[in-house]
């Protein structure tokens, strides 16, 4: 199945039993099937949110509802009617839209395009909670670079990616900085307590481009991703392993799935060789304008 739109294809997002598809023209393309049926291409739904050419930047579902992102402005959409039940500005600057949209146990967190702020609304009064500024923790990250690159990277800073995973709100920035926050409700409980971000120690040396979340599978080990023994072999040593794994490791694993954070940006580089005087000089700069995937174990 190949669908034509009249625009490019922005955003894709599953919701209750739709495929919701948003364009840079401001329209909202919705396709149905009934339970157990395929996807009928012909009789969809489409609505036009905002003036004609602002593109929907980003969707998100919260709470059964759809956010939308167009300009600086979140559109908060019945997903079966499609009507507009709330809309609220994000900033006062309309020259800048929304770049990231991510919702946790905390609320919905927000940033702009071009912004190193993150702010998180709550998902029923759509009240500004709080107001985070990245700026602080990312320049202790590269306190330890070069004067020049510092410069460059501090002038231009921007929140590039945001992603949230096992009670923790991952923010990737435009120096390559990649930062960490806790989202669970004791976060915030005081309203008026800062919240900072702490920044990991390996990042890249360009733009965070992206941030995805996946779930090991059971059994799976991260260092040494081998196939399981044949089943020939297989029973004599499995119960040995087991009852030196348990109980300590086997508890935790039942309770919470392993998580893994992937990091998809230009370069890599280890902030802590940056901060002790900065790496070898062969290798410096070597992978700078390589793609890079960085895997991270919650």
């Amino acid at each position: 199945m190949k669908l034509q739109h009249a625009a490019s294809v922005t955003c894709i997002l599953y919701l209750n039993n739709q495929v919701f598809v948003s364009l840079a023209n401001g329209e909202l393309v919705v396709y149905q099937r009934e339970a157990g049926r395929f996807w009928d291409p012909q009789n969809f739904k489409s609505v036009t949110l905002g003036p004609q050419g602002s593109t929907i930047t980003k969707m998100v579902s919260v709470g059964g509802r759809l956010w939308c992102g167009c300009q600086n402005r979140v559109l908060v959409l019945s997903p079966d009617t499609l009507q507009l039940e709330h809309t609220f500005y994000v900033g006062q600057d309309s020259s800048r839209s929304v770049a990231c949209m991510v919702d946790s146990s905390l609320g919905v967190w927000v940033t702009l395009k071009g912004s190193a702020h993150v702010c998180l609304y709550h998902p029923d009064t759509f009240e500004q909670l709080a107001e985070v500024d990245v700026t602080p923790p990312v320049h202790r990250m590269l306190a330890g670079s070069d004067a020049i690159i510092r410069q460059h990277k501090a002038a231009c800073l921007r929140i590039t990616a945001l992603l949230v995973c096992e009670e923790l709100l991952w923010v990737g920035t435009s120096a390559g900085v990649v930062l960490t926050m806790p989202t669970s409700p004791s976060t915030v409980s005081c309203p008026r307590a800062p919240l900072s971000p702490t920044g990991l120690g390996q990042g890249h040396t360009g733009h965070v481009r992206f941030l995805a979340a996946v779930q090991l599978p059971d059994g799976f080990n991260l260092l040494c991703p081998t196939p399981p023994p044949p089943p020939d072999t297989g029973p004599e040593k499995l119960p040995s392993l087991e009852h030196q794994d348990s109980p300590r490791h086997r508890g935790p694993t039942s309770a919470r799935p392993k998580m893994l954070v992937i990091s998809g940006g230009d370069g890599y580089e280890d902030f802590r060789l940056s901060s002790g005087g900065g790496g070898s000089s062969e290798t410096v700069g070597r992978d700078d304008s390589t793609n890079h995937l960085l895997l991270w174990r919650v």
